[in-house]
């Protein structure tokens, strides 16, 4: 995707005030018949998307509209549009800091918005601008509440794949500003039994950016999952991996 020409695009919007928010809001929202995915047309409500967070950062009296219409495309199944909500949230969370993580509490109900979210708060243009580390906390242990309370067949829903997918990144990232409160966090979520969401854990504590600074921390977390790991279920009877007879093997 050409992205210099959608932020050169977004910048013409962002420059052209209220009178490009019809076109951008257009774009924004043409649909996957009007603007299929994997074709060039996915460009046109990438670019809308773009210009939207760029005049909702601009201009706080676009930002609730912007905002809901976020919100509405978060769980477009077009991953590139779902990519452009992120870094439009990102790019108002830039502008306005630490009140985002207040207007997004919402988003935290559904696997798609929720993904949004903690992917948005771990972009430098957003990160950098988070000083309020209970909130940012707040809205990760809500998607890890999310991720835990889903049902069994969840595992197989596009959004809940996304949402342990951004569980696994962005943790460490805001881990990398914010420090012990996000280490406290995992701690205490180190007592899932669910294996995706506490190979989530260990994934976000293996960033690089982590392991000099933060080491004793790691350490901490990684050693709490070492002692919650569940025992097998009938410890006589586990002989360890056995020989492949399937056809494969063959």
């Amino acid at each position: 995707m050409n992205d210099a020409l959608a932020e050169a695009f977004a910048q013409a919007c962002r420059s052209a005030g209220a009178r490009s928010d019809d076109v951008a809001l257009a774009m924004a929202r043409l649909d996957a018949d009007a603007a299929p995915g994997a074709t060039a047309l996915e460009f046109l409500p990438v670019c809308g998307l773009y210009a939207l967070g760029a005049r909702a950062a601009a201009d706080a009296t676009a930002r609730p509209r912007v905002l809901a219409e976020l919100h509405a495309r978060a769980d477009d199944l077009r991953f590139r549009v779902r990519d452009a909500v992120v870094e439009a949230l990102a790019r108002l969370g830039a502008a306005v800091g630490d009140p985002l993580l207040v207007d997004v509490a919402s988003w935290m109900d559904g696997y798609f918005h929720a993904a949004a979210v903690v992917r948005a708060m771990a972009l430098e243009a957003w990160l950098s601008s988070i000083h309020d580390g209970p909130g940012a906390v707040a809205r990760l242990d809500d998607a890890f509440t999310l991720a835990r309370e889903a049902p069994r067949a969840a595992a197989r829903y596009p959004g809940h794949k996304a949402l342990v997918e951004a569980l696994s990144r962005a943790p460490g990232d805001v881990a990398a500003r914010l420090g012990v409160p996000v280490f406290d966090m995992l701690e205490r979520w180190t007592t899932l039994a669910d294996p995706p969401l506490r190979d989530a854990i260990a994934a976000a504590v293996s960033a690089r950016k982590l392991l000099g600074r933060f080491s004793q921390e790691v350490a901490r977390v990684r050693r709490a999952l070492e002692a919650s790991l569940p025992p097998p279920r009938n410890p006589d009877h586990d002989f360890g991996p056995t020989r492949r007879r399937g056809k494969r093997r063959r």
